[in-house]
C-alpha cells in the first residue's frame, strides 16, 4: 500500500483480518471466500485531492484508471470531505472547487470513475466496508 496513514477497520463488524499489501493502483481491495474481488477504492484525502486532480500527478492517476479499466477492476474515487467541502474549493490552490467538481464528473463518464464523498475517515472505513459486504451477498 502507498498509504500514509490507514484507515481504521477495527471496528467495523464482520472484518476478519486486515492486512497491508502492495496493489496495482488503488488503496483498498478485499479478497472475498478466497477470490480477490474486482473493485478496489483509491482514497483522497482533500488536500491530496487537489495534488492529484490539479497539478502534473493527474496524467499519472489518468493512467491508472486506464490500467485499472484494462484489467476489467473497477476502480472508485473515495474523497474525504463533502461535496460542499470539495465545492467551496481548497484554500492553498487557485483551482477552484466547481472546477474539480467537473474534472470529477468528466472522469466519471470518461472512465466510468466512480466518486463518494465521506464526511471522516471512519465513514470512508465503513463505507468501503459495507460495499465489500454488498459483493459478497451477491456473490453467495
Amino acid at each position: 500500500t502507498r498509504e500514509q496513514k490507514l484507515l481504521d477497520f477495527s471496528d467495523i463488524e464482520g472484518v476478519e483480518k486486515v492486512e497491508e499489501l502492495a496493489l496495482p493502483y488503488g488503496d483498498y481491495g478485499a479478497v472475498i471466500n478466497g477470490k480477490v474481488c474486482p473493485l478496489i477504492f483509491e482514497r483522497k484525502g482533500f488536500s491530496d485531492l487537489w495534488g492529484t486532480m490539479a497539478s502534473e500527478n493527474y496524467d499519472r492517476f489518468k493512467k491508472e484508471m486506464e490500467r485499472a479499466k484494462t484489467d476489467n477492476v473497477k476502480l472508485i474515487l473515495i474523497i474525504e470531505g463533502s461535496y460542499t467541502d470539495v465545492w467551496n474549493g481548497f484554500e492553498r490552490s487557485q483551482y477552484d472547487g466547481g472546477s474539480m467538481l467537473k474534472k470529477l464528473a468528466t472522469l466519471y463518464t470518461r472512465y466510468d470513475l466512480e466518486y463518494i464523498f465521506c464526511e471522516s475517515r471512519r465513514v470512508m472505513a465503513r463505507r468501503i466496508c459495507d460495499t465489500f459486504y454488498a459483493i459478497e451477498r451477491s456473490w453467495v
